[in-house]
This record gives structure tokens, sequence and C-alpha cells, in this order.
């Protein structure tokens, strides 16, 4: 199997997941980051240097690909870097897996797939709104793996904030950050129901149980997210508990809607057990506070 991006928060979980369950994994990654060391004596897990816009280098075949590999949005990045780094380079790591004979490939979307959300429930059929750019990648990229069913068969995962150790650049590790620098928490929507993330060790699991169960064929997609619900007002309480500090709340003003996410999808066709937002937050507060 092949993991893109195990330099990653996520990519360095979902690649020791599968090697540890007897898979032979080859992981890549761009640069060197602390990710990378608790990887580098795991058995039966390879981990090679590049660039997957030179994917076609790399020594396969593989059965299967996890595709986690991309650039978020951030002070600096621009559309010409999100286009490259994560339409340029999936394009070129399909095309090396055609080449390949890949059987399958679970591929890391995200909500931002999206867009502009104005339903309360999110699931696979939500439609798509005007997508940022970020979102507009992932919405490409799908698009691709959809043209391609025939060829091989691709699951793509629409996810929201990852949380657990060395988690960043999502709502709920922004609130850990600005709770353990006493910083007031500054929210909108507090009283309306919040399940938006999911942790990793579950996400890992659903992609070690997809790629071992009977396969699936064609493309499909997965809307993923906690179990059970918390208002935001609460969830906030909660992970301040679990790291020990006291939280100052203050609401604004919204910019944007409220939604909860729907995995019954990815529960009922995949075997995906996430845990429950409460439950999932406590553990995630022990996580880090450390």
């Amino acid at each position: 199997m092949l993991v893109t991006g195990v330099s990653g928060f996520s990519g360095g979980t979902v690649a020791r997941r599968l090697a540890s369950n007897g898979h032979d994994v080859v992981g890549t990654y761009r640069r060197d980051t602390g990710f990378l060391a608790p990887l580098r004596d795991v058995k039966r897990l390879e981990l090679v240097q590049t660039d997957l816009i030179d994917a076609g280098r790399l020594v396969g075949p593989f059965d299967a690909i996890v595709h986690i590999a991309a650039t978020s949005p951030a002070p600096g990045i621009g559309v010409a870097t999100l286009v490259r780094d994560n339409i340029d380079a999936s394009f070129a790591l399909i095309e090396a897996a055609q080449r390949w004979g890949t059987n399958r490939c679970i591929f890391f979307s995200s909500l931002s797939y999206y867009g502009r959300i104005e339903q309360d429930v999110v699931d696979e059929t939500t439609p798509v709104r005007d997508p940022d750019v970020y979102g507009a990648t992932k919405l490409i990229v799908e698009q691709r793996l959809a043209e391609l069913s025939a060829e091989f068969s691709t699951l793509a995962l629409r996810l929201p904030g990852i949380v657990g150790p060395g988690a960043h650049r999502n709502w709920l590790s922004g609130v850990a950050s600005r709770l353990r620098a006493g910083e007031p928490i500054r929210a909108f929507h507090l009283d309306r129901l919040y399940n938006n993330a999911a942790h990793i060790d579950d996400i890992a699991a659903l992609v070690q149980a997809a790629l071992t169960r009977e396969p699936w064929s064609g493309f499909d997609s997965a809307v993923l997210g906690a179990a059970g619900s918390l208002t935001v007002h609460e969830a906030i309480e909660r992970l301040a508990l679990a790291l020990g500090v006291s939280a100052k709340i203050e609401g604004i003003t919204p910019t944007n809607t409220s939604f909860t996410l729907s995995s019954a999808h990815a529960i009922a066709r995949y075997g995906y057990q996430p845990m429950e937002i409460g439950a999932m937050i406590n553990r995630y507060g022990r996580e880090i506070a450390g």
C-alpha cells in the first residue's frame, strides 16, 4: 500500500496503523517533520522522500493508495501553490496509479468540498455552493477519481477537523491553544449542536477496515463526524475541563450557518465507529494536556 503525506499528523497515524496490521506500506513525504521520527523504526513501513508531482518515479505497483498529502490554506499560501500541490500532484499520482493497475484508492477530501453550507445536517447529498480555492481543489480531484471509477475504486472521505496528538489548523485545536494560553474563547452559535470533528484513530480504523473488507466498486464518498452532539458552549466547557483550565466564553455575531454531520453512510457501508463527541473531547484534552 502507498500512503502519501506521512510526515503529517494524519498520514503518519494511518501509515503506522496499516503497517502494524501486517500490510507492506510505502509512505511518502516531501519535508521532514517531527511526525516522521516515530515512524522510522516501524516494521513493514518504508519511508520515501519525494514530491508527488514526480509520483511516476515511485517503484510500484501498489494494490491500494491512501492519498492524504495536501497543502492547506495558510498565510503565504497562494492559489498557484494550492493548485500545484493539491490538483497537479494528485493528477500525477492518479496517472501513476493507472500504470500500476492499482485496485483501490482512499482519498482524504474535506467538508470544504461543499463550500457554503445552508442545511442543518450535512451528508453525501449536500449540494455544493461556491467552494473556496482549497475546497475547489478537493472537488476537482474527486471529480477526476469519479471519472475513472471503471478503472479503480475510490472512497473519498469528506473530513471535518481532525483531532489527536499533534492536531492543528482546526476549530477544536485552536480553542485548545487559546484555552491553554488563558485567552477568552469567542465563538458563534453557542447554543447550536456541534459534532464537526473526528479523531484520527477512528479515521485510521476506518481506512484499515475499508481496505481489508470485501472490496467496494466504483466511486463513493462518505462524510465523517463524531457520534452524538453537544452545544458549542458545552464543547468548549468540556475541552476546558479536560485541559484543567477555566473557560471564558463570549458569544459573537455569526458569520456563517451552523450544521451537524451525519456519518450514517460511513457507519453502515464501511464500518465507521466514531467516538461520542464528549468522549472524544475528553480524550483529546488528555492527549494534549501534558
